[in-house]
């Protein structure tokens, strides 16, 4: 692994510095792109114009994502939340029908992210140190990409799907996963979070074989008895 230090200018030039293990190494450019993190932009929209209440850069709504003024509107990242494209989809749909005269609220507590890599990265719900940091009674459950038949198939055995459920009752707080076609797996565990489904209705669903939301399903088997595909043995 490799941590940026510094961005140091040479002249015309602008220098890199990042430390590696075998020591500081660096490279120049003429420019450098800084593509991490999102902020809101809403200026030049004419808002303090219109009279649309803002709170810092982010548009100011209500559930049904409706301003301050009747009618008016707001969707995607100038809303400072998800700030996604499924998210923003998801609000414009949400904003039409509230225009055209339905009550549709939004809600944003089961949002999947995904990071498009080699191997892919996603995520729904809490993490485990959210789980603690909120002192919830919780249950952590891993399944390694190893012990599925259709990863190995494939030839794409790094990663694991890990499942966060209530200690109380076995709901699905959260799901990631990094390894094949996270981005597709993460459905599954998307629709668990939003329905309040429990390990357990995850583990009694008959899955296809081979494929690759069996480690989804291993993963919930997990949580009550234990995978059937990755035991550890106790000597």
């Amino acid at each position: 692994g490799a941590a940026v230090k510094a961005i140091k200018r040479e002249g015309a030039a602008l220098k890199v510095i990042w430390d590696t293990p075998e020591g500081e190494q660096g490279v120049e450019g003429q420019m450098v792109l800084m593509a991490t993190g999102r902020r809101p932009y809403t200026e030049g929209l004419g808002l303090s114009e219109l009279g649309i209440k803002i709170d810092g850069r982010s548009i100011v709504v209500n559930e049904r994502l409706e301003t301050n003024i009747d009618d008016v509107y707001a969707i995607g990242d100038v809303l400072g939340k998800g700030m996604l494209a499924h998210v923003a989809s998801y609000e414009g749909e949400i904003a039409a029908e509230n225009a055209l005269g339905h009550s549709r609220q939004a809600d944003y507590h089961a949002v999947p992210s995904c990071i498009f890599t080699q191997p892919s990265v996603a995520g729904v719900g809490i993490t485990e140190a959210e789980a603690k940091e909120r002192g919830l009674p919780y249950k952590v459950s891993k399944f390694p990409f190893v012990a599925s038949g259709r990863a190995v198939a494939i030839g794409e055995t790094m990663g694991m799907v890990k499942m966060i459920c209530s200690a109380e009752n076995g709901r699905v707080l959260g799901v990631h996963i990094m390894g094949p076609h996270a981005d597709d797996l993460i459905a599954e565990a998307t629709l668990a979070v939003q329905l309040g489904a429990t390990a357990e209705d995850i583990a009694y669903t008959i899955h296809a074989h081979p494929t690759l939301p069996e480690a989804v399903h291993e993963a919930a088997m997990g949580q009550l008895f234990g995978s059937i595909h990755h035991q550890k043995i106790k000597i």
